[in-house]
C-alpha cells in the first residue's frame, strides 16, 4: 500500500478520535497531526519534485505556524488553566493564513492575456453569498454583542475577513486550474474544510459566547491537515501546481445551480429578518444581506455579459469559419470536379480516357437493349514517327489526330484515347450502317497527310468495329472490338474490319496454341525433319535444311501456324536454341561420311539475344563439328533493315563467319533485293524464293531466275532454288546454271533416321524423281 493511502487512513482515524478527546489530548493530537502534515509536505516535495515548489513551501510554512500556535496554546492552557489574549499563539495562528492563502494564489499561474477582473467574477459571486451568511451568523452578532470586548471583537472580525478572502482564492483555484488531478482535488477540499472549521468555531462563539462547537471545528481542522498531507504525498502533486490558468467561458451546469442558491441567500435572509416577530437588533442586519445580494446580482450580470461577449465572439468566429468553410467547400467541389475530369480524360488530347469509356459503356448497356456501335482504332506507322522524330512530334501528331476525329463524330458520341496511339468511339443507339460509315470516314480522314513542325507526315489507321447490346458486358465489348482491330491490321492495315464470332474462336485457338507451345518447350515435344539440298550437276547432297515439326497429341500443327505465335511470346529463342543443338547432333554422321552441312533458320528475335554467338559456337563444339558444317538461314528483311539493330546483326554474323559459319539469305527476291546491300552484307548463299522458281518455259520467268543466279555468281555467292517439285523445273535450273536446289522433286522433309537410310542407299546422291506423277 502506497504512502499516501497509509497517511489518508491514519488521518481519518485521527479525525474520528479528535472529536471525542478532552481539550489537552485533543490539542496534542492537533499538534501531532499538523507536524506530520509538515513532514508529509517535505517528503512529497523531495520524492515527486514538483516543478512549482513555491506553492508547497508556502503550505509548509503555514502549517508550521499553525502547529507552533497549537503547541503554544496547549502549553499555556496546561500551565494556567486558561488561554490569555492576545498572546504569541494568536500571532502564530494569524500568520498561518497568509502563507496558506499565498499557496492557494500561487497554485494557478495568471494568464497575462486575460483581464484581472474576469478571473475574479466567479470567486466574487461565491464570496458575496458567503459574506451574507458570515454577516448574519458571525459578524453582526460579534459587533452588537456585549460579550466581546474590543480586542476580541477585532480578532473575530479579522478572522471573518480572512476566511472570506480564503473563499475567494480557493474558489479561483478550484474554478481556473487547468490541471484537475487528485492532488488538486485534495487541496481544494482541504481549503474548504479549513474554512468550514473556522465558520463552525466562530458561529458557535458568536451565538453562545464560548467554543461549544470546538470539538466539531477541531475535527474539521484535523481533516484539513490530513487532506493536505495526503495531497502532498500523492504522485500527482508534481504536476498539479503552477500551471497557467484556464479560461472557462461557458459555465458548467453544477456551477449554475450553485450561483442560483448563492444569489438567493441575501434576499432570503433579509426577508426572514424583516418578517421575524422580534425586533431587529439593527437595521444593518437585513440591509447588509440585501447589499450582498445586489453585489451578487451585479457580478452575475457581469458574468452574463462575459458570456454574451464570448457568445458574440463565437458567433463571429463561427461566421468566419462558415465563410471559410463555404470557400473551402467550393474549392473542394472545384477540385473534385477537376480531379474527376482528370480521372476520366486524357491529359494530352483532352479526350476521354478508358475509365470514361467504361462508364459510358456500362450506362449504355444497362439503360436500353438497343444496339450501340463501338469502334477501336490504332494508328499504322506511329511508332516510326516517334522513333524518327521524337516524342514531342508524336504528341503533336496525336493532338492533330484527336482534332480530326472530333470532326467525324457528333456531340452525343463518346470519343476517347485509350493510350498510346489507340482511340475508341462509342455510338449509342445507332444502326449498323452508321457504325460502318463513321468507321470509313475515320479511315479516310486520318489517311490525309499531316503538317507537323514544318514537316509532312503520313500515317494511316486500322479500325475494328462492333455492334454491341445487352447482355454483353463492357469487358466483352472491348475484347471483341479489339479482335476486330487485330483483324484489320492482319488484313493489311489502313482499313476497317467488323467483328465476327470466328475471330473469337481464332483468338481462343491462338491462346490455346500459345499455352501448348509453352508446355512443349518445357517438355521438349518438338522434332526436326531434314530436306536435302542437291547439287544439280552431280545429284550429290551438299546440305540439309532443318525444319521444325510439332505434333501435340499426334495432331500436326503447320509451322506457319505456330512459329508466329512463338515469335510473339518470345518462345522462339529457346525453341531456336534447341533446333540448333539438335541439328548439329543429327548432321554429324552425315558430315563425316558425305560432307553434308546443315541449314538452320534463325529469327530476328534470336539475333537480338546477346549470347546468340555463344549459343551457336557451343552447339558446334558439343557436336564436334567445324563451323563450315553450319549454315544460318536469315530472312532478307532482317539483314537489310535500316535500324541500328541491323548493324549489330552484321557485326554478329561477321564474327560467326570468321569461325567458318556460312550465312544464307532466305526467300531472296521478296524483300529489298538490292545490289548495294549484297555488296557489304555478310552473305554466302542466296536461296531463291519459290516465286522465282520457273514453272513453265516462259521467257519472263526464265529471265527473273537467270538474273538472280547471275547476280549471285557475280558476287561470288552460291544460289539455291527452293520448291523444285518437277523434273522440268530441275532441268530449267540446270540450263540457267543454278548450282543447287531443294524441293519435293528430290525429297520431302524426312526424320533423321529415314534420311540416313536414303543417303546410305544412294551413297549421298539424289537425282530426284523421274516423272512429276511420282512427286
Amino acid at each position: 500500500m502506497t504512502a499516501w493511502r497509509w497517511y489518508a487512513g491514519l488521518g481519518l482515524g485521527a479525525v474520528i478520535l479528535g472529536a471525542f478527546l478532552p481539550v489537552i489530548p485533543r490539542q496534542l493530537l492537533y499538534t501531532l497531526v499538523g507536524a506530520s502534515t509538515v513532514v508529509a509536505v517535505a517528503v512529497g516535495m523531495r520524492r515527486h519534485r514538483p516543478a512549482h515548489r513555491r506553492t508547497w513551501w508556502l503550505f509548509g510554512a503555514g502549517l508550521a505556524c499553525s502547529v507552533l500556535g497549537a503547541g503554544a496554546w496547549a502549553v499555556d492552557y496546561a500551565l494556567t488553566g486558561d488561554v490569555g489574549f492576545p498572546s504569541v499563539k494568536d500571532a502564530l495562528f494569524l500568520a498561518a493564513y497568509p502563507f496558506f492563502g499565498g499557496g492557494l494564489v500561487s497554485w494557478v499561474r495568471r494568464d497575462p492575456g486575460r483581464p484581472r477582473w474576469e478571473r475574479l467574477i466567479d470567486s466574487g459571486i461565491v464570496a458575496s453569498g458567503v459574506a451574507a451568511l458570515s454577516w448574519t451568523f458571525i459578524v453582526h452578532p460579534v459587533l452588537f454583542s456585549a460579550r466581546f470586548d474590543g480586542p476580541h471583537r477585532a480578532s473575530h472580525l479579522t478572522y471573518a475577513v480572512i476566511d472570506l478572502l480564503l473563499v475567494v482564492v480557493t474558489t479561483r483555484m478550484a474554478f481556473t486550474s487547468s490541471v484537475r488531478n487528485t492532488a488538486h482535488r485534495l487541496v481544494c477540499v482541504a481549503a474548504a474544510t479549513l474554512i468550514a472549521g473556522d465558520i463552525v468555531y466562530y458561529v458557535a462563539l458568536a451565538w453562545t459566547g464560548d467554543a461549544k462547537g470546538d470539538r466539531v471545528s477541531a475535527a474539521l481542522y484535523l481533516c484539513a491537515y490530513a487532506l493536505l498531507g495526503t495531497g502532498a504525498l500523492h504522485p500527482s502533486m508534481g504536476e498539479a501546481a503552477g500551471r497557467l490558468e484556464r479560461a472557462q467561458q461557458v459555465i458548467p451546469r453544477h456551477r449554475i445551480y450553485l450561483y442560483s442558491v448563492l444569489s438567493l441567500i441575501g434576499p432570503v435572509i433579509a426577508i426572514t429578518m424583516l418578517l421575524a416577530a422580534a425586533p431587529l437588533p439593527s437595521r444593518s442586519w437585513a440591509v447588509v444581506p440585501l447589499a450582498t445580494s445586489i453585489v451578487t446580482s451585479v457580478l452575475l450580470i457581469a458574468r452574463l455579459s462575459q458570456l454574451v461577449q464570448f457568445a458574440n465572439r463565437r458567433v463571429e468566429e463561427l461566421d468566419a469559419h462558415a465563410l471559410a468553410l463555404g470557400a473551402s467547400l467550393r474549392e473542394q467541389e472545384a477540385l473534385r470536379q477537376q480531379l474527376t475530369h482528370r480521372a476520366l480524360h486524357d491529359a494530352l488530347t483532352g479526350l476521354g480516357n478508358r475509365a470514361l469509356l467504361q462508364e459510358r459503356l456500362e450506362h449504355a448497356l444497362t439503360r436500353t437493349n438497343a444496339a450501340h456501335g463501338l469502334l477501336l482504332l490504332d494508328l499504322d506507322g506511329f511508332k516510326d514517327v516517334n522513333d524518327s522524330f521524337g516524342h514531342p512530334v508524336g504528341d503533336a501528331l496525336l493532338m492533330e489526330v484527336a482534332a480530326r476525329l472530333l470532326g467525324e463524330v457528333d456531340t452525343a458520341d463518346t470519343l476517347v484515347r485509350l493510350g498510346g496511339d489507340e482511340f475508341a468511339i462509342l455510338l449509342e443507339d445507332v444502326p449498323v450502317l452508321r457504325v460502318n460509315a463513321v468507321g470509313q470516314a475515320v479511315v479516310d480522314a486520318l489517311a490525309q497527310p499531316y503538317e507537323i513542325g514544318g514537316r509532312e507526315l503520313s500515317v494511316t489507321t486500322s479500325v475494328g468495329t462492333l455492334v454491341v447490346h445487352a447482355p454483353d458486358t463492357p469487358a466483352e465489348a472491348l475484347r471483341n472490338a479489339d479482335l476486330a482491330l487485330y483483324a484489320a491490321k492482319a488484313a493489311g492495315k489502313n482499313r476497317l474490319a467488323a467483328y465476327e464470332p470466328r475471330l473469337a474462336s481464332e483468338r481462343h485457338e491462338h491462346m490455346r496454341l500459345a499455352s501448348d507451345l509453352r508446355r512443349a518447350v518445357a517438355n521438349n515435344e518438338f522434332t526436326v525433319n531434314y530436306q536435302p539440298v542437291v547439287d544439280l550437276t552431280s545429284g550429290r547432297v551438299t546440305a540439309v535444311e532443318a525444319l521444325l515439326r510439332w505434333s501435340p497429341d499426334g495432331r500436326p500443327v503447320p509451322p506457319l501456324d505456330f512459329i508466329p505465335i512463338a515469335e510473339q511470346y518470345g518462345l522462339i529463342v529457346p525453341i531456336g536454341a534447341w533446333v540448333l543443338r539438335q541439328a548439329c547432333r543429327d548432321v554429324r554422321p552425315w558430315h563425316d561420311r558425305f560432307g553434308i552441312s546443315v541449314t538452320v533458320n534463325v529469327s530476328g528475335r534470336q539475333l537480338r539475344e546477346p549470347d546468340f554467338a555463344q549459343t551457336v559456337l557451343s552447339a558446334l563444339r558439343d557436336a564436334d563439328l567445324p563451323g563450315s558444317a553450319l549454315i544460318l538461314e536469315i530472312t532478307e528483311t532482317v539483314l537489310v533493315s535500316s535500324s541500328t539493330e541491323s548493324d549489330d546483326v552484321t557485326v554478329l554474323l561477321s564474327a560467326l563467319r570468321e569461325e567458318g559459319v556460312r550465312v544464307a539469305v532466305d526467300d531472296f527476291g521478296t524483300g529489298y533485293s538490292s545490289l548495294a546491300y549484297l555488296r557489304h552484307l555478310p552473305v554466302d548463299i542466296l536461296k531463291i524464293d519459290r516465286a522465282f522458281t520457273p514453272e513453265g518455259g516462259m521467257a519472263e520467268e526464265m529471265a527473273f531466275t537467270r538474273a538472280i543466279v547471275e547476280l549471285g555468281n557475280s558476287l561470288r555467292l552460291s544460289s539455291i532454288a527452293e520448291a523444285v517439285e518437277t523434273p522440268e523445273q530441275a532441268e530449267r535450273l540446270r540450263e540457267l546454271d543454278c548450282p543447287q536446289a531443294q524441293g519435293y522433286h528430290f525429297s520431302r522433309p524426312l526424320p533423321a533416321e529415314d534420311l540416313t537410310a536414303v543417303l546410305n542407299a544412294g551413297n549421298g546422291i539424289l537425282h530426284g524423281i523421274p516423272t512429276p506423277a511420282n512427286t
